[in-house]
């Protein structure tokens, strides 16, 4: 019986050899020796035979090699080296039959993949810079909105404060009215609901304005100042240390003597309670506006 070649042989078949040798395996049909070149390994012309017949593959006319006698060794070689044709290459996976990639086909999918990798880190490296850029300019935009609030503040305190000019020529004996002008109704309602202003002024010292009277001159601390404060059921404190606005709390809907702070900042009213009448001293006034002033130093 012939043996021929096994890269020969899988030629034959048309499929690439390993597969041609997981056919064998699983045939039990074992190699033969080639009989000058172990190297080479052959199989029998009946067991090509039999794995044709088992898996339907068309055949062509053996070629005339009895007992490979009439092949010389460096035909066999040259039989053994020449490649498949690249229709009939197949995978390393038993059974398989694909036509392998092309090294050309194959280094463009290479490079495709390895594009496709390059962009998911370009799109992740994206979304992390613009969610960095998001925060800058948050961090931004709230430290722009503390600075304007913290240079409006005083020129709204200024506005209002009365123009001593004007104050002291609107000043005039008590029971007479102003060159015959009298405010409307609606403007002494205004006027009423305007609570009055505590501001630590630049001369050092506290100014009490009320919005019907006008400066008031009241020892902080005093007798009068406790006696004026229990008359009022809201005012304004600007201080060396922050700001706020104080109003009684209320109970049955009637006001109580125990009073509390609150300031909105950034939409986010804070609150805080002062005390009774008794303990609105100026060093509560102002330890009460330093908390609340934390919050926006804290943004």
């Amino acid at each position: 019986m012939a043996i021929l070649p096994l890269a020969a042989c899988a030629r034959m078949l048309g499929i690439h050899p390993k597969t041609l040798h997981h056919w064998l395996k699983e045939a039990n049909l074992p190699l033969a020796a080639h009989p000058t070149d172990a190297r080479i390994k052959c199989v029998m012309e009946e067991y090509l035979l039999e794995v044709a017949r088992r898996h339907g593959r068309p055949l062509a006319d053996l070629p005339c090699a009895p007992g490979l006698s009439g092949c010389s060794a460096p035909s066999l070689r040259e039989e053994r080296a020449k490649p498949l044709p690249s229709n009939q290459t197949e995978s390393d996976h038993p059974g398989a039959s694909m036509p392998a990639t092309s090294p050309p086909q194959a280094d463009l999918i290479q490079q495709l993949s390895f594009l496709e990798t390059k962009m998911v880190i370009l799109q992740e490296q994206l979304a992390q810079l613009a969610l960095a850029l998001l925060q800058e300019r948050e961090r931004s935009v709230e430290h722009r909105i503390a600075v304007l609030e913290a240079l409006i503040q005083p020129l709204v305190g200024e506005q209002m404060l009365p123009d001593p000019q004007e104050q002291g020529a609107r000043q005039e004996p008590a029971g007479v009215l102003q060159r015959g002008h009298r405010p409307l109704a609606v403007e002494q309602r205004a006027r009423s609901r305007m609570p009055a202003l505590i501001e630590y002024g630049a001369q050092g010292a506290y100014v009490i304005i009320s919005s019907q009277e006008g400066e008031l001159q009241l020892v902080p601390d005093s007798a009068e100042w406790f006696a004026w404060l229990a008359s009022i059921s809201s005012f304004r404190f600007v201080g060396k240390q922050g700001r706020f606005t104080a109003y009684r709390d209320t109970k049955h809907g009637h006001p109580t003597r125990s009073w509390r702070a609150y300031r909105t900042i950034h939409q986010h009213n804070y609150k805080h309670s002062l005390g009774v009448t008794e303990q609105l001293t100026i060093i509560q006034l102002e330890q009460v506006a330093a908390l609340l002033q934390a919050h926006v130093d804290a943004l």
